[in-house]
Order: structure tokens, then C-alpha cells, then sequence
């Protein structure tokens, strides 16, 4: 059986970084490979989720110093639900956006992150776990991404709820970004 580690960079290698047909033919994390490749990629498994809150934290602080672009913490002790995991995560980007951190929380237990439009290509891929994860990224190297794409019609394919969920989610942080941005300078 697989870890959670080797199952992540499966799902990677055979969903996030292929051509999605969804998506009109570009892979759901245009920039994924690369990242995996240059082992700038890394994962963390908690065995535990008491000290899964903690791992995230400690994590999201030294992200810049580990040299990563993604880190992500993952555990299947679901003593965390779905919408406690949310509510944690979104608290916490109150407090690591303004530092340029950026987290995104996935649990298979939440209903409203259901994506119909990538269903038919992720059927394709099983999961040999169950987990749940918080992605962890430098807030403006995301930013700075994901507005390249928009100008390439990344988007266009996108559901507008998925959208709203990722894009404009992440977005609504900008003011804590810009402005802790602009009082250090």
C-alpha cells in the first residue's frame, strides 16, 4: 500500500500535471510538474490530528526558509471534519497572507468541494488513501501566476463556483496582502 506521500505525487503526476480535457487541454496546475521536478514540492504527514493545526503552523512559517513552493501537510486521523479544517484555514490566512503565505484546505468530507467539471478526468485516478490536506504557497508567487494564466485564458474553462471557491477566494485577501506589504516598505 501506497503512503500518502507517494499517493499525493501519483494523484500529481497522472491528474494535476496532465492535460485535463475539462480544463480545454491544460493541466489543472499548469506549474506543478516543474515544481515536482525541482523538488520544490514537499509532504507532510501527521499522524495525528491534534498536532495537525500545529504541523500547518509551523510549516507555514518556514515555508521561505525550506525553499519550497508547496508544502502540504496531510493526515487520515479525520477527528478533523470538513468544515472545522475550513474554518481553521481561513483564520489562519488572517494571519499568514500579510506575511505572503497562502493555505487551502481539501478534506473529502466536504460537499461544497465537489468539482463536476473534473470528475471525468480524475475518475481516471484512485486513491489508495484517505485524506485530508492544507496546501501552503507563497501568496504572491500565486498571485502573480494565476493573474499569467488569466491573461492566457486559463479560466475560461472553469466552472464559476469553482472559480469563485479558488480564484476570487484567494483574491478577497489581497487587501491584507497589499496593505502589510505596503506598510513594510
Amino acid at each position: 500500500m501506497k503512503t500518502i506521500t507517494e499517493d499525493i505525487f501519483t494523484w500529481s503526476e497522472k491528474f494535476v500535471e496532465v492535460d485535463n480535457k475539462a480544463l480545454g487541454g491544460w493541466p489543472l496546475c499548469p506549474y506543478a510538474k516543474q515544481a515536482r521536478l525541482k523538488d520544490q514540492v514537499k509532504v507532510v504527514e501527521v499522524a495525528d490530528a491534534k498536532d495537525f493545526l500545529d504541523i500547518v503552523i509551523q510549516q507555514a512559517r518556514t515555508i521561505k526558509e525550506q525553499h519550497k513552493k508547496l508544502i502540504i501537510v496531510a493526515s487520515d486521523d479525520f477527528d478533523l471534519e470538513a468544515y472545522e479544517l475550513g474554518c481553521y484555514v481561513d483564520a489562519l490566512n488572517h494571519i499568514f497572507v500579510p506575511d505572503d503565505r497562502y493555505l487551502m484546505a481539501f478534506h473529502p468530507f466536504d460537499d461544497s468541494e465537489e468539482v463536476e467539471f473534473l470528475k471525468e478526468d480524475e475518475d481516471d485516478y484512485v486513491y489508495e488513501n484517505e485524506f485530508y490536506m492544507v496546501l501552503i504557497q507563497p501568496y504572491s508567487e500565486l498571485e502573480e501566476a494565476s493573474e499569467h494564466l488569466a491573461k492566457q485564458g486559463y479560466y475560461e474553462g472553469w466552472e464559476e463556483e469553482y472559480y469563485q471557491d479558488t480564484v476570487l477566494k484567494r483574491q478577497s485577501y489581497r487587501r491584507l496582502h497589499d496593505g502589510w506589504q505596503k506598510e513594510k516598505s
